[in-house]
């Protein structure tokens, strides 16, 4: 037999503190789970962030404009697993968890580039690199010179960078490590200059679905 019903459930993992949630998370996620051929894109929003970010909005706040910025779409999915973790929010424990509790899906990590250069710094980082692949959608005109040079990442073969990488994504291994690379458009959007509008009263807010926006404005976040 053959063709997806034969093979096991892809699912890209997408984490973050979504602070807010805004149309280039949902951009990017869709345009990763096209590129790769997911079936699904699970939306993890994290509950206590090890890095915690100045005027991050409660949890379960989040957690509720996640959902209805991904209402819209059904290959979408939204996880509380973070959100009701008791401590730091680290994706070793995150992989660990769904991969226990759903050992048949094959599952995908979506990390940006900028956040994979700082790995080292995160907890476990190698276990990471191991319990799932890594999806790293970048913009055109990124420097892979970094990632390549990266202790974490020695005994990955980056010679595929050598091809185009502006129309397919591209695929390096090694060493247990699987990383794809996908070109991605630039997004003009940043929750730190959302945020920055929230505050100046601005409405309606670039970037923001009309349900996100009203759901801040009822609940009073970010001013």
């Amino acid at each position: 037999m053959t063709g997806k019903s034969a093979s096991r459930p892809r699912v890209g993992i997408l984490g973050g503190t979504f602070n807010p949630v805004h149309l280039c998370h949902t951009t990017v996620a869709e345009q990763c789970r096209l590129a790769l051929g997911l079936d699904r894109i699970r939306f993890i929003p994290a509950g206590t962030p090890p890095h915690k970010r100045s005027l991050l909005a409660p949890a379960e706040h989040r957690l509720a404009m996640v959902r209805l910025a991904t209402a819209g779409n059904p290959a979408f999915e939204v996880s509380d697993l973070e959100v009701h973790r008791h401590g730091p929010s680290f994706t070793a424990d995150t992989l660990r968890a769904l991969r226990a509790a759903e050992p048949a899906v094959a599952w995908t990590l979506v990390v940006g580039l900028d956040a994979v250069l700082g790995l080292a710094t995160w907890h476990q980082p190698d276990q990471v690199l191991r319990l799932a692949p890594l999806a790293i959608p970048f913009r055109p005109g990124a420097d892979f010179t970094e990632l390549m040079h990266m202790p974490l990442l020695a005994g990955v073969d980056f010679g595929p960078l050598q091809n185009d990488l502006h129309h397919v994504p591209v695929t390096v291994h090694g060493g247990g490590i699987r990383l794809t690379l996908l070109p991605i458009p630039p997004c003009p959007h940043s929750a730190t200059a959302i945020r920055a509008a929230i505050r100046a009263g601005q409405h309606p807010v670039p970037g923001l679905s009309e349900t996100v926006a009203n759901y801040i404005i009822e609940h009073h976040l970010y001013v």
